[in-house]
């Protein structure tokens, strides 16, 4: 069989290359978690590039999370957290956003994510998260008529369920949600109203939580979710 190559294959650069070489060596346990690397010097002479090359590589092992770079200090191996995982993904799912549909898609996301929260923390919420989660209510009620003030407790109201599994990865997606999706929304006209409105549909997920109700949770807060979808872009979007 006759392949017929139309364009010559890329090479590639000499950052990637470096890059590629460095993070075998981390993957492998040449560098262990806290391990600074090599001087930047020394990484130069060791793979015969010049200092753009080295410092490309560096950036790109540290938005993987391999790496953490300090200005002044040596580059230290790191670990990826949840966040970064996230992080790498928010370039693209911003891209996403502007596509037709992009944000009904995340809301619809956002839905699948959160009804499982909630029927999580119905049923095997601790009486302390119980508790945190009604300081969380407290705060949302007390900022319904201060907008600024409000868009964050109606968001920490939602991360204190997020965070009722004790899953790190689950608190990240819910931050990226909340970057991704809910500080691009538009204001909302009628927004005092609509803040009370919004608290109020928190006391009942809340009470629903507390009652052990899986189900109800899950209902009121699926049309929460589709409320405010609806108040921002209309119930035919």
């Amino acid at each position: 069989m006759t392949i017929t190559i139309k364009r010559p294959v890329e090479r590639k650069k000499l950052s990637e290359r470096v890059e590629e070489e460095l993070e075998q060596m981390i993957r492998q346990g040449e560098f262990s978690e806290g391990d600074p690397l090599p001087s930047e010097r020394d990484l130069m002479a060791a793979f015969s590039v010049g200092r753009p090359s080295i410092r490309d590589a560096l950036s790109s092992l540290s938005r993987k999370g391999l790496v953490k770079i300090s200005s002044g200090e040596r580059t230290r191996v790191t670990r990826p957290s949840p966040d970064t995982i996230i992080s790498e993904l928010s370039g693209m799912s911003k891209d996403f956003l502007t596509q037709p549909n992009g944000i009904k898609y995340f809301d619809q996301m956002r839905q699948f994510f959160e009804s499982s929260l909630v029927r999580y923390a119905a049923e095997h919420a601790t009486d302390e998260q119980i508790d945190e989660l009604e300081a969380a209510l407290e705060l949302n009620k007390n900022s319904t008529n201060i907008e600024a003030q409000f868009k964050k407790t109606d968001t920490n109201f939602h991360r204190v369920i997020a965070s009722i599994p004790g899953n790190p990865i689950f608190l990240a997606i819910h931050q990226a949600l909340v970057d991704w999706v809910i500080d691009a929304r538009p204001d909302r006209e009628g927004q005092e109203y609509l803040n009370e409105k919004s608290y109020n549909d928190h006391l009942n997920i809340f009470n629903k939580i507390k009652a052990r109700d899986v189900e109800g949770a899950d209902a009121a807060l699926i049309q929460h979710l589709q409320d405010s979808f609806d108040s921002i872009y209309g119930s035919d979007a």
